[in-house]
């Protein structure tokens, strides 16, 4: 008989250590969590601070790539500055020296650089020179009935008759192997009447000395 109360005692004083009497006769549920074992709590704290690192460095490479492109900025802006400071410069040298250096005046320089370009060019034209070569490359078979030249002296137009388009042909063959004529085009050619053969041939003549 003591014995079981005894037990019984012993069952009501552990069934009683699950509660805390707090003055007041409050009482409170306590459950003991400490000796749980959590597998997941190191490899997320493990991945919590990679994330972290690695968002770290994004944001110091970032400030890194700000500063490298406002360095950029910086000397492109001075470069600017010392080219529009050139332009000044050249400008007030212009006017003065009275030189127009208005953009209307700029547009029209190139046309008057060909047409200077195109002047010096049939001054030193060689007629001569020219009609040797030309000479020296026509076959016996083949006659000219024009000679026209375009842009200085650059392009010929050529009208003339032939025997046969063989020798045609061997003129134009000619021509892309001389010394001074080149990028021979053969255009229109017909067989006439009496046998000739008119043809058109255009190409470009290399002067000596120019």
């Amino acid at each position: 008989m003591m014995a079981l109360g005894w037990t019984s005692l012993r069952s009501v004083a552990g069934k009683g250590s699950g509660f805390l009497v707090m003055p007041g006769s409050a009482r409170y549920f306590h459950i003991e969590l400490g000796s749980r074992y959590r597998w997941y709590v190191a490899p997320a704290r493990t991945m919590l601070v990679a994330l972290c690192g690695i968002i770290g460095g994004g944001i110091i490479w970032s400030g890194i790539q700000t500063g490298m492109t406002l360095y950029d900025l910086q000397d492109v802006q001075a470069n600017l500055d010392h080219v529009r400071m050139q332009d000044q410069q050249l400008l007030a040298q212009a006017q003065r020296e009275g030189l127009d250096l208005s953009e209307p005046s700029l547009q029209q320089l190139p046309a008057e650089v060909s047409l200077a370009n195109l002047v010096l060019t049939k001054r030193h034209f060689s007629w001569t020179q020219f009609l040797s070569a030309l000479e020296s490359a026509i076959p016996q078979q083949v006659s000219m009935k024009s000679i026209r030249l375009d842009q200085g002296g650059a392009v010929v137009h050529i009208t003339g008759l032939a025997v046969t388009v063989e020798h045609v042909t061997a003129l134009t063959v000619t021509l892309q192997n001389h010394a001074v004529f080149y990028d021979p085009v053969l255009g229109q050619h017909r067989v006439r009447p009496d046998g000739l053969v008119e043809f058109d041939l255009t190409l470009r003549y290399r002067q000596q000395g120019v």
